[in-house]
């Protein structure tokens, strides 16, 4: 097993004579050696590759248990709070034992004044929430200013119903949606609603999910009443 001083003069090196080739190769070693303070100092460090940051955060999950706690000693001490956002993501996709303390942290960061925080507090709750957070899910979509918070708020329903594929849950996807759909005017938030409600309802719809990623306006318009009419129609079935 490599030392930190050799994990850092690796990266130096890579660094100085420009190989980025190797962080790749870097990254996958850091992720399993004990060094979680090092790994979690280099992906926040604005010095560094964006697509190596990138990377060292996609993998800090892989540090398991001593990474988790190491991660939410940040957050109990408010350390670095401009990270916070970064944390509670790589959190929600650890497995372990610190899923109720990431679940606390994420019904909690909904309420932030910073929109990036609240984005991935939507999601995570998608990842890990319970029924409960339900009604956060639905304030977020129907009262979250930003159309990032509401959008991901419309995707963490499905989300949720990917774990076990709950019939009570869909249905309160689908009241969720139905209230939102005539209101909502950002196209971006209307086109995840619809996506959600394409695999949810397992139906087409009418429109292609390449119409929807490109946010097609006018087919979105048309297709609206539509789907109006698909979750008035399968909330009478339950």
């Amino acid at each position: 097993m490599k030392q930190l001083s050799e994990y850092k003069s690796w990266l130096k090196n890579i660094i100085d004579n420009n190989q980025e080739d190797e962080y790749l190769e870097f990254v996958w070693e850091i992720m399993e050696s004990p060094f979680v303070e090092y790994h979690y100092e280099l992906m926040k460090d604005p010095e560094m590759d964006d697509d190596f940051r990138r990377n060292l955060r996609f993998r800090f999950d892989e540090h398991g248990e001593e990474g988790a706690a190491f991660l939410l000693s940040k957050l109990e001490k408010n350390e670095d709070p401009e990270f916070h956002a970064a944390i509670l993501f790589i959190l929600g996709k650890t497995k372990g034992k610190q899923k109720e303390k990431t679940l606390e942290y994420a019904r909690k960061f909904v309420k932030s004044q910073d929109p990036l925080l609240r984005e991935n507090a939507f999601i995570v709750l998608g990842w890990i929430g319970q029924i409960k957070d339900l009604i956060i899910l639905k304030k977020g979509l129907f009262e979250d200013e930003q159309p990032k918070c509401r959008a991901w708020s419309a995707s963490s329903y499905m989300q949720m119903w990917f774990r076990n594929e709950n019939s009570h849950l869909r249905v309160k996807a689908f009241e969720a949606y139905k209230t939102a759909l005539p209101n909502e005017k950002d196209y971006f938030v209307l086109s995840v609603i619809l996506s959600s409600i394409r695999v949810m309802g397992k139906t087409k719809l009418g429109i292609s999910q390449t119409a929807l990623d490109a946010m097609d306006r006018e087919k979105i318009d048309t297709i609206i009443p539509k789907a109006l009419k698909f979750l008035e129609k399968a909330l009478d079935n339950n």
